[in-house]
């Protein structure tokens, strides 16, 4: 049985003002580092520019479905290994998972975990279409089983 491949990893830190009142990072800030985990998977292995990407002619590939969930708290100043990879790939959509692991522990644990799900789609119609096949092949080669 093949293994899951490695998930695409960033360090990331969090900011001082990312954080809550209580030192914490406020909810609404992980879908930002998540996304921008995601640009740089997008420009590291799915185009060579972030142009043919999020300004490309013949798609758009706009966020269908974004949840995340927490399990301990990140705070302002630590570093935490964001780990993407993606889960499900259908005819026309994608998800991708990244969970944010606090690297500073000698047991590394999982502190939180996004999930988002994307679509492609025809950017003059807004009606979905199948992902492009240069494209597919690439986000299956990081499909994980979870």
């Amino acid at each position: 049985m093949a293994s899951d491949p490695l998930p695409f990893s960033r360090v990331v830190t969090v900011r001082f003002d990312e954080g809550d009142p209580r030192g914490i990072l406020f909810y609404g800030r992980v879908q930002e580092l998540a996304h921008r985990v995601f640009e740089e998977f997008v420009v590291a292995e799915l185009v060579a520019r972030w142009e043919d990407w999020y300004l490309a002619d013949d798609f758009i590939v706009p966020i269908r479905h974004a949840e995340a969930t927490f399990h301990r708290p990140m705070r302002p100043g630590h570093a935490y290994e964001a780990q993407l990879s993606v889960t499900k790939v259908g005819e026309s959509s994608f998800e991708v998972r990244v969970r944010f692991v606090e690297v500073e522990t000698l047991d590394p644990l999982v502190c939180a975990e996004t999930r988002v799900s994307h679509v492609f789609a025809d950017p003059r119609r807004f009606q979905k279409i199948p992902i492009p096949s240069a494209f597919r092949s690439r986000l299956e080669a990081h499909l994980s089983r979870e």
